[in-house]
């Protein structure tokens, strides 16, 4: 006999009471277990559902600065053949165009007027002509375009 009455391997209330506690005890701690064990796995999915968010972003972050990158690139290049293509017209303008231009104005002389009413020419037409020849060689800015050029 112990102590407090009982027989050693005999229940009492008190060791009834106990083992009923336990066992509640013990089912509410599966249950919280059980619990946990779906908000850990939930935690987690969460956390690789934000790594892959996050290495996506990473990947759409690296290739936006790639394509500004290439953009800035092309933009250069643009603005490159720009000044070529200017330089080229300027070159065109000053070898070709005002050197003609010159040409068909240094033409209409008082001589050459005469002539071209001798020959049945319509002089409204040619002086129209003349006109427009003159204002295309102040639209290229002729007077101001050295054409000798080495």
């Amino acid at each position: 006999m112990t102590s407090n009455g009982a027989s050693k391997g005999m229940p009492t209330d008190q060791t009834e009471r106990l083992v009923a506690q336990a066992d509640r005890l013990i089912a509410a701690m599966e249950s919280i277990a059980d619990k946990s064990g779906i908000r850990i796995a939930t935690v987690e999915e969460r956390q690789q559902k934000q790594r892959r968010i996050v290495l996506a972003l990473g990947i759409s972050f690296a290739m936006t600065f790639v394509m500004l990158i290439a953009v800035l690139l092309i933009g250069v290049g643009m603005r490159q053949q720009a000044r070529d293509i200017e330089r080229i017209q300027d070159r065109v303008t000053g070898e070709v165009l005002c050197p003609l231009y010159q040409q068909f104005i240094n033409a209409d002389t008082p001589k050459a007027r005469e002539a071209a009413k001798r020959t049945g020419q319509d002089m409204e037409v040619r002086d129209r002509a003349f006109t427009v020849i003159r204002q295309g060689y102040k639209t290229l800015d002729c007077e101001n375009v050295s054409v000798i050029r080495k």
